[in-house]
């Protein structure tokens, strides 16, 4: 059962949202925050695995918010859900490690799909914002890892399938291999080249022009 968290300062958004999450299978909503200040204070005595966070709040803000949980809590997973789509603040998000971008005008069906993702491939960025994240990787401003990184073959495979939004038993699948070994290959890649997380390989791919976006986003 995935343990979410949702935090947002407009309380019938957060209500509707807690309901429609609370709908999905095996998903229960354990903690309703109108703002960074009080989801920490929430989160010492219940475990999380997502966040579902604003940016935009009072007290503290998404930013500060994503430093304060990125600090305390790195396991837990971040999806940024709000109505701001700026290359600035997709690029701040992006620098500050979160595993998802969700604007909150895309269909509410597609949440569900979307928090396992999250929760199976460690990332999840929008398919409408393939242009925003292209300018974002052309912009040096962008924290890129910049070691001369070799890859396998079966490394690479595995990232352009996760990129493409395959979650690991249809990666298995593709490769005939199992469930534990694409995991596993995944928590290498992460290891062995000391990225923040899956999304970073894939980000450094893009980037370095290893894989294309256009191709992944296609894929989605």
């Amino acid at each position: 059962m995935l343990q979410i968290a949702i935090v947002d300062d407009h309380t019938l958004f957060r209500k509707s949202l807690a309901l429609l999450i609370n709908s999905f299978s095996e998903m229960v909503v354990v903690i309703e925050a109108s703002n960074g200040v009080e989801l920490l204070d929430k989160l010492k005595g219940k475990p999380v695995d997502i966040i579902l966070l604003d940016l935009q709040m009072p007290e503290m803000d998404g930013f500060e918010t994503c430093r304060k949980v990125k600090q305390l809590y790195p396991s837990i997973k971040i999806l940024v859900l709000t109505l701001m789509n700026e290359i600035d603040t997709i690029r701040n998000v992006v620098n500050m490690g979160v595993q998802g971008y969700f604007t909150k005008n895309t269909p509410p069906k597609e949440l569900e799909d979307v928090i396992w993702k999250l929760e199976d491939n460690g990332f999840y960025f929008e398919k409408s914002l393939t242009s925003v994240i292209n300018e974002i990787l052309a912009n040096p401003d962008i924290k890129i890892y910049e070691q001369n990184v070799q890859f396998t073959d079966r490394e690479l495979e595995i990232i352009l399938l996760t990129a493409q939004g395959m979650k690991a038993k249809e990666i298995a699948e593709t490769l005939f291999i199992s469930t534990k070994t694409v995991n596993a290959h995944k928590q290498n890649i992460q290891h062995k080249y000391n990225f923040e997380n899956i999304m970073s390989a894939i980000l450094y791919c893009v980037h370095h022009n290893i894989i294309d976006l256009k191709s992944i986003s296609s894929n989605k």
